[in-house]
């Protein structure tokens, strides 16, 4: 009798270990937020993974990884964390259009595409203009331009701020060849990416600049983005078309 009394003890101390080990993997998951609120991805890698070993069925925790590994160029790994997010928790939103915008960086459009549609029909989702963006950078990846340019704006109706969607925008009329729309929309979103250090919005806009025949103005930008950007992804086509651009007023 003495060994099933044990059992039952046993028993009990599992049930109440259980409860804890969420608690404390909620207090890691909230850490780790607040970590990457300060872009210590890092450190909030660390506190997520803890987070995960305590509650591996909490579904929180694995859309927040999936976002630090995308944030870290590791789509593989973001969408494996978003996948699961979405099978512990069938209605979590926010992981669907993450999960979403993987698939859009990965080219499998047709998923991304499923799951935008199933984001835009949830009227609940306060973070709707995030899906009208991935829906315009999904139609801009197919070609879709003018398409791209009506979901982006309508992400813009809420998040006029949105650095991206001002610059998805101005690189559609690029591609349109619409140079003096796509001008005035790249040189807008300057004011929005450069606190974000995102030099897209100064390359592009001297591109358009130049495609707009207005060189003197795009030699000027792309100066800007090499001073300011030092070791900005665009620095070295900026340099070559500086080049480019000087060897033409010879």
């Amino acid at each position: 009798m003495k060994w099933i009394s044990l059992f039952i003890i046993l028993i009990l101390m599992g049930c109440g270990s259980e409860p804890k080990q969420k608690e404390s993997a909620q207090l890691h998951l909230q850490l780790a937020i607040s970590l990457i609120e300060k872009e210590d991805f890092p450190v909030a890698l660390k506190e997520l993974l803890i987070a995960q070993d305590l509650d591996s069925t909490n579904a929180e925790v694995q859309s927040q990884l999936g976002n630090v590994y995308f944030i870290r160029d590791r789509y593989d790994l973001a969408e494996e964390h978003f996948r699961r997010a979405v099978q512990l928790k069938p209605d979590f939103t926010d992981a669907k259009n993450n999960l979403a915008r993987i698939y859009i960086e990965t080219s499998q459009n047709g998923l991304a595409e499923g799951l935008l549609k199933e984001v835009l029909q949830d009227y609940t989702y306060s973070y709707f203009p995030r899906a009208y963006f991935n829906y315009g950078l999904l139609e801009f990846k197919r070609k879709n331009y003018k398409l791209s340019i009506t979901f982006l704006l309508k992400s813009l109706e809420k998040d006029r701020e949105n650095c991206l969607g001002h610059i998805y925008i101005g690189r559609s009329f690029l591609e349109l060849t619409e140079n003096q729309s796509a001008v005035d929309e790249l040189t807008k979103s300057i004011k929005f990416c450069q606190p974000m250090q995102i030099d897209d919005a100064h390359y592009y806009s001297a591109i358009a600049l130049f495609r707009n025949n207005q060189k003197d103005l795009a030699l000027t930008r792309f100066e800007e983005l090499i001073k300011i950007y030092p070791t900005g992804k665009n620095r070295d086509n900026a340099k070559k078309m500086i080049e480019v651009i000087k060897k033409g007023h010879l």
